[in-house]
């Protein structure tokens, strides 16, 4: 089960290890609802909401994506530094469909 999903395009840098990115698509429960998202707007949902930086909104008012710079990742883990400053953490949690 699905509770929140991110549908949009990246860019990896790998010499840089930065991961540009935007959404134009949020899925709530399963997909079975969407709010679909034009340019810009993810950044300022996730500004407004606290899960993003006002930063990233600035950034695409310039034509740029919000980011993350890489600090580590393995099977279990991956941790990034986002545009604002913040710290991301992501955990891989196994599933049955897996």
């Amino acid at each position: 089960f699905c509770a929140l999903l991110f549908t949009g395009e990246f860019d990896f840098d790998l010499k840089k290890r930065k991961l540009e990115f935007d959404f134009f698509k949020i899925s709530l429960f399963n997909k079975s609802f969407d709010i679909d998202l034009v340019q810009g707007q993810a950044a300022k949902l996730g500004s407004a909401s606290g899960l993003g930086s006002d930063n990233n909104v600035e950034l695409t008012k310039r034509g740029r994506k919000a980011f993350f710079n890489w600090i580590s990742a393995d099977e279990t883990i991956a941790t990034a530094r986002g545009g604002g400053g913040g710290l991301a953490l992501w955990k891989r949690i196994e599933t049955e469909e897996e």
